[in-house]
């Protein structure tokens, strides 16, 4: 990684017409917001995560070329969240999906569509040190170009009339795939066990 002093690394391609500046506004807007919803995440995580995910959805929305679908129902259920100048059916080159994840490397999706996707890992940290006064921090954020055969098909444990998540597909080979696709990381964190760390500047 080719990080520089405020975190970006800015030799990971990004989706046409994206820029460092959309998303270092994003991480503040979504920052800001979900410290007003902590409490959802001690409800339930896998909430949170999603909440996340909308909230980037909606600064790239506003601060980006990339808009939501016209559509609610499309942009609430359907692929892809946004596009470029919200072209009501993109090429995968302009397709922008959003996800949030505490995870360092795992992605999942309900489908095995092509496109751009970004990941806002975040971590809740309570004391506020891994991100100065954040307790709801976006610690590192990976964009990466996925194609069909990216993904693997992780099956449903539904079962009729009985509940259970639905069908699901997640990344072959995440780490391998996503190593050189982190275009911020913050350089207060580290990753140590699975899971982000405050690091040790000092050494």
């Amino acid at each position: 990684m080719a990080l520089q002093t405020d975190g970006f690394d800015r030799s990971v391609p990004l989706p046409p017409e994206l820029k460092i500046t959309h998303i270092r506004e994003a991480i503040e807007h979504i920052e800001s917001r979900a410290d007003e919803l902590i409490n959802i995440y001690f409800e339930q995580a896998n909430v949170f995560s999603g909440i996340v995910g909308i909230l980037g959805t909606q600064a790239l929305d506003a601060l980006s070329p990339y808009k939501k679908h016209k559509h609610p129902d499309v942009a609430q259920q359907r692929f892809p969240d946004l596009s470029l100048r919200g072209k009501l059916d993109p090429p995968p080159e302009h397709a922008l999906e959003s996800k949030g994840s505490t995870r360092p490397w795992a992605l999942q999706s309900h489908y095995n569509h092509p496109g751009w996707y970004i990941v806002w890992r975040y971590a809740v940290d309570l004391t506020k040190r891994l991100k100065v006064g954040k307790a709801a921090a976006i610690w590192r954020i990976d964009i990466v170009f996925l194609r069909e055969e990216d993904w693997k098909y992780e099956g449903s444990k539904a079962a009729e009339g009985r509940g259970g998540r639905t069908h699901t597909f997640g990344l072959k080979l995440p780490a391998k795939l996503l190593k050189n696709c982190i275009v911020y990381q913050n350089p207060r964190v580290a990753i140590h066990q699975g899971g982000p760390v405050l690091a040790n500047l000092d050494d």
